[in-house]
């Protein structure tokens, strides 16, 4: 047994004995909340390691993204380069992409991403385990729910306005609108949604429950004052209020009851937050430009999708 354990551990290219599930961290804070989520899950299915690789931070081709998750009360441990398997390793150069993309279609790579839609057997791996992917479904954690949850508050909370705003939105019938701009906007793979897609929204929400006031949030507020008019008593949240990495943001919007939310990973996990027993969630149907992407597992089931 020992024997095959160093065999194996030899063939990974680890470095070390221990057991440990290596999470690949990319993209925004939305992006890398799901990925830690689901190697969270594993670490305790397992009961072992998590490690989080930051290497994707380092490559000076992706500047504007950022390491987000020290902001919450995480297990935060950080991968040392030779914990990494060689055949994850951060390649840099002109033929990089190429030899990834070869090796990882011709060797055995198991805790790679295939497809979008939720894939089972990622739930069945072991102990020793290196993640990278998007993992954007509820359903890779929802046995770990309240620990996700837990872990996901922030390690320090907003006072002054920033919590007077937060008491004001938790205390009434208020809807969170998040309108995704910016980086959407010149985007091949998401869309931005457009107006119409909110007032219906809104709609659908004011079928079933009463809505005292609407507070927006979004990357691009200004557009927003010049674009949007709702019936109702409406609140754009500026960028005074996003905190460092935007946590403020997350935090303030899951204060709401009621959600319209974009194809953004952001807003996903301030409507999944919220702790309102009875929350209404409106999300986007086409959450891709490419409609052969399968995205039937990206929202929980009770939430609406038009």
């Amino acid at each position: 047994m020992k024997v095959n354990r160093i065999i194996k551990s030899a063939r990974l290219g680890y470095a070390t004995m221990r057991h440990m599930i290596i999470v690949r961290l990319k993209g925004g804070m939305g992006n890398q909340l799901f990925q830690y989520a689901l190697g969270r899950a594993l670490s305790i299915k397992n009961n072992t390691q998590l490690l989080l690789d930051t290497s994707f931070y380092k490559n000076p081709g992706f500047p504007v993204r950022t390491y987000d998750l020290g902001v919450f009360n995480i297990v935060e441990q950080f991968a040392d380069p030779k914990d990494i398997p060689f055949l994850y390793r951060t390649m840099r150069g002109r033929w990089a992409k190429l030899v990834t993309a070869l090796y990882t279609k011709i060797l055995p790579t198991p805790g790679v991403e295939r497809f979008f839609h939720f894939d089972p057997s990622k739930l069945m791996l072991g102990p020793d385990a290196y993640l990278d992917g998007y993992w954007q479904s509820p359903h890779y954690f929802a046995q770990y729910e309240d620990v996700i949850r837990r872990d996901f508050t922030l390690k320090l909370p907003p006072s002054g306005e920033v919590a007077k705003l937060q008491e004001e939105i938790s205390g009434v019938h208020a809807v969170c609108i998040h309108i995704r701009r910016t980086d959407y906007v010149t985007n091949n793979l998401h869309n931005v949604v457009g107006t119409e897609y909110y007032t219906e929204g809104i709609a659908r929400i004011a079928e079933k429950t009463q809505i005292d006031a609407i507070y927006v949030f979004s990357d691009d507020i200004q557009w927003c004052k010049e674009h949007l008019s709702f019936a109702y008593k409406t609140v754009f949240v500026g960028d005074v209020y996003a905190g460092t990495k935007g946590e403020w943001h997350m935090m303030l919007m899951s204060s709401a009851k009621y959600f319209v939310i974009p194809n953004s990973s952001f807003s996903w996990w301030a409507a999944w937050l919220a702790t309102y027993p009875e929350k209404i969630v409106i999300a986007p149907k086409r959450w891709f430009t490419d409609d052969s992407i399968d995205s039937r597992d990206v929202t929980p089931a009770q939430w609406i999708r038009i």
